[in-house]
């Protein structure tokens, strides 16, 4: 993909360490080559890895999946619903077993959870199969392939105690014929301190009701700082935040600090 653009509005950064993070790269996870791992009928479960732990939820005698899926699966065949949950990248981005999280527009929303509220560094992601397929060649639903007026946007929000935080991060996973066919890092600092995570998705194909194109996306190495080797288009919209602290009238900018007369802090 030439292009990948990422917008966040700001939110206040804390102490936290990303060092006290453990990243989520699934590998703990016990899954053969070529296979996917998801919860038994009418269930909803977490799997567990690094500081992460990540809902799916199983309804209607399983043939309905939301939220997280393990994967191994290192092929980019797609022959209908049952290739879903594979990565166009082909296979994970370190390892074996990665993440494919199927958004589900109706009823709660699936989550992600950490085991200590903290500043997660990023993650990557990359588009599974099942979309990519959509929007490079059109089905049923979506219509015809993409053109240069279309888009599928990933949005991540979060919580810290149960509040949502002032941010949200925007992924393009395609933007008109730019569809992305490889992992990428994401930059998720400016949630600030989360310890919930949370995934909607938008686009130009919708309808009455909701989303045409499939709301999948593949997920891996949760909580991972930037490779040296990443190379990130970026755009980020920083707002201001005035709040007191010790008495004094503090302006908060991204994750810095700035007093009334504009000195930072």
């Amino acid at each position: 993909m030439k292009k990948i653009f990422f917008f966040a509005a700001a939110a206040l950064m804390s102490t936290a360490m990303f060092a006290d993070l453990q990243v989520a790269d699934f590998e703990n996870i016990n899954l053969a080559p070529e296979q996917e791992l998801k919860f038994a009928n009418d269930t909803t479960g977490f799997f567990e890895s690094g500081s992460f732990s990540l809902q799916e939820t199983v309804s209607y005698s399983g043939s309905s999946v939301a939220g997280a899926v393990i994967s191994s699966h290192s092929d980019t065949v797609f022959g209908g619903l049952q290739d879903a949950n594979k990565s166009i990248a082909g296979g994970a981005y370190e390892g074996q077993n990665y993440v494919v999280f199927y958004v589900n527009a109706w009823g709660d929303p699936d989550k992600i959870t950490l085991k200590e509220a903290a500043v997660v560094p990023g993650m990557f992601v990359c588009n599974n199969v099942y979309a990519y397929n959509s929007m490079t060649k059109g089905d049923a639903y979506a219509g015809e392939p993409f053109t240069k007026d279309d888009y599928l946007s990933l949005i991540v929000y979060a919580k810290l105690n149960g509040v949502g935080v002032n941010a949200r991060v925007f992924v393009d996973l395609a933007e008109g014929t730019n569809i992305m066919d490889k992992w990428t890092w994401v930059d998720l600092s400016s949630l600030g301190e989360i310890d919930e995570l949370y995934f909607e998705m938008s686009g130009s194909r919708t309808g009455q009701y909701g989303l045409n194109t499939p709301s999948y996306f593949c997920i891996d190495n949760l909580g991972a700082e930037a490779p040296k080797e990443a190379v990130v288009n970026t755009k980020a919209e920083v707002k201001a935040t005035k709040m007191m602290r010790n008495g004094q009238v503090v302006i908060v900018r991204g994750n810095k600090a700035f007093n009334i007369l504009g000195a930072e802090l």
